[in-house]
């Protein structure tokens, strides 16, 4: 084993013989091809990551990690958001109102007019809603 070539190897020589192995076309490992290497390794990552707790997410995981109250409380600040049951409310007794009137302009035979005196649609829509 004392004459054997692999004692009197250095690690240079044998760093120098692996590197002649190598073929292809190769690039230089200098700090800015590093770095630049290591930025696309990490974003890889982050963006596998990022698609396995996506495929992970389930409703009990949103409710626990209190995502949901941000966009909840974006839809308050405007008032055509799809849950503004104040606006629905009005817009509810609007339509309420108008089909009301129109009922009583078709029953009192005035189309377009308003119903004769003595009668308010809003009390004819509140008695009938009590009856």
């Amino acid at each position: 084993m004392e004459k054997s070539p692999l004692k009197n190897l250095t690690l240079e020589d044998w760093l120098e013989h692996e590197r002649h192995k190598l073929t292809g076309e190769l690039t230089p490992v200098t700090p800015e091809t590093f770095a630049k290497w290591k930025q696309q390794r990490l974003d890889k990552k982050a963006a596998e990551e990022e698609a396995r707790k996506a495929k992970e997410a389930t409703g009990r995981m949103l409710f626990e990690s209190g995502r949901w109250k941000a966009e909840d409380e974006s839809d308050d600040e405007d008032d055509s958001g799809t849950w503004n049951l104040e606006a629905l409310r009005r817009e509810t007794e609007r339509l309420r109102m108008q089909r009301e009137e129109e009922r009583l302009a078709k029953l009192f035979g005035n189309p377009g007019a308003e119903a004769p005196e003595g009668s308010n649609a809003s009390e004819t829509a509140t008695q009938e809603g009590e009856g």
